[in-house]
């Protein structure tokens, strides 16, 4: 249950009957377990990312914590409770205070009737609530004496007796002082946090309503450009349009003054064409009497053909392309609609808004005075209009292109969208996580499946489950009835085979081994692996079968130590030496990870610890369904605990990611 305190740093759950809370400088909580195996004798908090080097810091037991996790077992776990009395193992219903013992029925009734106790007053679990125990502590030097006293000079609890023998000159004052004092600073601790707190959501509102104005506002100001620049488009569509409608009539007119030039200039040449005829056919034809007589006409004729003007140039009027404020339009529109920030204060948002709109339109009265005095001055030619109306096709395609990849932008947020959804979906069956980033395909998702203990199949000959859930090398002091246990194997599988989800599934395993005596011989101490439904039960343990994959600690022969193996469908394939230390004494914890993926067929074992892959099995059977199985051994020669590690409960770090994918590589090469 998620109410009960966890570990900072291994996020397992605080038991009563487990590893005892220390309290950390940051306030949070760390187990027995991790702190006594910190490598450096550093800590790093997982909730905070606070390091704390216990070497220079002494760490205290964490009081607080321990008698929550009390409370919270007799309140949510009470069948977890047993009888203080460890010969009859009975279930407990109620607590002594004053001796601190569970008892049992049986031992209720003669708890009420011995004369030593009699008078104790029992708590049944339904009536119990978190209070301050009023029964004194007893000095750990003085037995019989209480403690009541603190010594502020030597910061130590003390008794009457102490206080007399090695304190005397000492500055002390009793305990309930002490406290009220130290109750009314954390009082006014929790005063000032309250009002922080109040102070830092009311500053989180503030941000979150920044937010929403910088939205609005970036709403208002999207259409107001959009108007803008529609607006000044359509004023530059309408005087291309102009311009080509002033060239034309330019053009036009011209074209008919020369038209008509050439017409007169034509009739001209006809008549001069005739007279010369004439003339040439006088000096042909005529006598010398004729001669005198057509003289004058001739003579008049001529005159009237020379006296017809014509220049020896003709200039045909050029027009031209008047760009001489082209430039200034142009600085004045890579300028125009600069986003500015603009502090006012005591101004509502619609003063704003008022402001941003009087601002476009002086700006858009400004451009209307300039395009009004570009009309005056432009004067084109055919030239000129071709570029521009290339200008314009250049601007066209270019709002083509934007439009296309504003479309094409909208249709990835909304498969980004849709595939946070599918993420989402599959975070809240299982702990997902993505192997490969801005991969979609399932094939690149990580589940933390949620693997359970068959409780029913245990091999209670050789094996149990524990009160804390702990796969136990002890056989089990009660024998249930149940035909479906396993007989042979020693250990259990889970409750149900690997799913066939079509990408890596992973789950860890944490066991704590302790040795009494060095071992001998091939002894085996855990073992963990899959293998199809009927090799389940048919020896003590699976690495001998075939259509099984597994990993195990053993002592090993060939090395003269403690070693972990691989074996794949019956045949060894590695050999991992120094595992731990393979003395009297000894004791480790041990902590690995198994990845199953049938898409690729691989089975890969990883030791958290030293954070590196152990082995990689290529070409797995998944043709039909796999049981994850749990074995642990030696029970004449230590203790094996093992417990699983699933689901959100599992630190998913970047290096574990990292290791995963380089393992499974080849699929991505």
């Amino acid at each position: 249950m998620d109410i009960f305190p966890k570990c900072s740093v291994c996020k397992q759950q605080f038991t009563l009957k487990g590893p005892v809370p220390y309290l950390l400088p940051c306030l949070h909580a760390v187990c027995e377990t991790c702190l006594t195996s910190a490598a450096g004798g550093v800590i790093s908090c997982s909730t905070c990312q606070r390091e704390v080097n216990f070497t220079d810091t002494r760490l205290q037991k964490d009081a607080v914590r321990q008698k929550q996790i009390f409370h919270l077992t007799v309140k949510h776990r009470p069948s977890e409770l047993l009888c203080t009395n460890n010969d009859d193992g009975n279930q407990a219903v109620c607590w002594c205070q004053e001796c601190e013992d569970f008892l049992c029925e049986y031992c209720q009734n003669m708890h009420s009737s011995v004369k030593l106790t009699r008078k104790h007053v029992l708590q049944n679990f339904s009536d119990m609530e978190p209070t301050v125990s009023n029964i004194p502590t007893l000095c750990s030097i003085h037995k019989c004496h209480p403690i009541y006293l603190f010594d502020k000079s030597c910061k130590k609890l003390l008794c009457g007796r102490c206080r007399i023998e090695d304190h005397a000159d000492h500055h002390v004052e009793t305990i309930d002082s002490i406290a009220d004092t130290i109750t009314k600073y954390l009082d006014d601790h929790k005063n000032a946090l309250s009002k922080l707190q109040a102070r830092q959501q009311s500053h989180m509102e503030s941000i979150k309503q920044g937010s929403e104005s910088t939205d609005r506002t970036h709403y208002t100001l999207k259409e107001s450009i959009g108007h803008t620049f529609q607006a000044l488009r359509s004023q530059l569509d309408q005087r291309e349009k102009e311009l080509l409608v002033d060239l034309e009539s330019h053009t036009t007119g011209t074209k008919e003054a020369l038209h008509e030039r050439l017409t007169t200039c034509a009739e001209d040449w006809k008549t001069s064409t005739g007279v010369l005829d004439y003339i040439a056919k006088v000096l042909l034809y005529a006598s010398k009497s004729d001669i005198l007589d057509l003289e004058s006409c001739v003579g008049k004729m001529t005159q009237i053909c020379l006296d017809t003007g014509i220049p020896q140039t003709h200039d045909v009027p050029t027009a031209i392309y008047n760009t001489s404020s082209l430039s200034k339009l142009k600085s004045c529109i890579s300028g125009f609609g600069t986003i500015l920030t603009c502090e006012m204060d005591g101004e509502s948002v619609k003063d704003k808004d008022t402001q941003t709109y009087d601002f476009i339109a002086d700006l858009e009265m400004k451009h209307k005075m300039d395009i009004t005095e570009l009309k005056t001055k432009i004067d084109a030619d055919e030239k000129h209009i071709e570029s521009l109306k290339l200008l314009t096709d250049q601007l066209n395609a270019e709002i083509k292109s934007l439009k296309s990849r504003i479309d094409e932008k909208e249709n990835v947020e909304k498969r980004a969208a849709k595939t946070m959804d599918f993420l989402l979906d599959l975070a809240n069956e299982y702990g997902v996580h993505l192997l490969n980033p801005g991969a979609v395909d399932t094939s690149m998702l990580l589940k933390c499946i949620h693997l359970k203990y068959d409780k029913d199949s245990v091999n209670l000959d050789k094996v149990h489950i524990n009160t804390e859930g702990d796969l136990v090398n002890r056989k089990s002091d009660t024998r249930p009835a149940g035909e479906g246990r396993l007989k042979k194997y020693w250990g259990t599988c889970s409750t149900a085979p690997h799913p066939r989800a079509g990408c890596p599934q992973y789950w860890e395993m944490k066991s704590r081994v302790n040795l009494d005596k060095p071992l001998t011989g091939n002894v085996l101490i855990l073992e963990l692996g899959v293998c199809r439904g009927v090799q389940r039960d048919v020896s003590h343990c699976i690495n001998g079968e075939p259509s099984t994959w597994c990993m195990q600690v053993a002592q090993c022969t060939t090395h003269g130590g403690i070693c972990r193996k691989t074996w794949k469908e019956g045949k060894h394939v590695l050999c991992l030496p120094d595992t731990l230390p393979n003395t009297a004494g000894a004791s480790h914890t041990l902590h690995y990870g198994v990845v199953y993926d049938d898409a690729r067929k691989k089975i890969v074992f990883i030791d958290v610890k030293e954070n590196k892959v152990m082995s990689t099995l290529d070409n797995v059977d998944s043709s039909q369904p796999v049981w994850p199985m749990f074995g642990v051994y030696m029970p004449l020669s230590g203790t094996v605990s093992m417990t699983l590690v699933v689901g959100s409960d599992i630190n998913m770090t970047e290096e574990k990611k990292a290791m995963i994918v380089k393992a499974l590589s080849s699929w991505w090469q």
